[in-house]
């Protein structure tokens, strides 16, 4: 459990510390092609933050209800697996509903920072978008297994879509990605 939590935590600041180096930069007056790539960058990096902050808010969900998960032995991205079979809806719910709160967490504190520079506006995008596209893929889940129906059984029709449902929740998280960003984009 240490080495996912290092991992992911030395990967988040570094991160962090990439995007807050950039802002100031662009703060100071960066300009040309290096602010372009310095808003994809915090693009990448809004996507990242996503991930890591989501995975960690479905585990300690999980935590919190006291949920049967197994931590895997190496470092890896999706660091814990639930087990399905050993868990009641209650505990699934905690687990789904904790990743979801986790992005929302992470975009409220973005959203309240009230910066237009390009490098958090990109971020911010990301972050957004990510969340969007997050919603499309788990909340129907989250949402049957509420309305009283078995967590894999909602799980496996869900997923069942296959391509289309992540062809869907691409574009959204796409679409509101380019959205936020013209909307919160600071003067160039």
């Amino acid at each position: 459990m240490g080495r996912q939590g290092l991992a992911h935590g030395a990967l988040a600041l570094l991160l962090v510390c990439s995007l807050l180096y950039l802002h100031d930069a662009e703060m100071a007056g960066m300009a040309g092609p290096a602010i372009y790539l310095a808003a994809a960058w915090a693009f990448l990096c809004g996507l990242a933050l996503s991930h890591i902050i989501h995975e960690w808010g479905h585990f300690l969900g999980a935590l919190t209800f006291r949920s049967r998960l197994t931590i895997k032995p190496r470092v890896h991205p999706l660091f814990f697996d639930f087990d399905y079979m050993a868990n009641r809806p209650p505990q699934f719910l905690a687990l789904s509903l904790g990743g979801l709160l986790g992005n929302l967490a992470l975009m409220l504190v973005l959203l309240v920072t009230g910066d237009h520079s390009l490098v958090l506006t990109s971020l911010l995008a990301a972050v957004i978008g990510q969340f969007v596209y997050v919603l499309v893929l788990e909340l129907p889940v989250s949402l049957g297994v509420m309305a009283g129906r078995d967590p894999l059984e909602v799980l496996g029709t869900h997923f069942a879509q296959g391509r289309p449902l992540f062809l869907r929740a691409t574009v959204a998280g796409i679409t509101t990605a380019v959205l936020v960003f013209l909307l919160y984009r600071p003067g160039l």
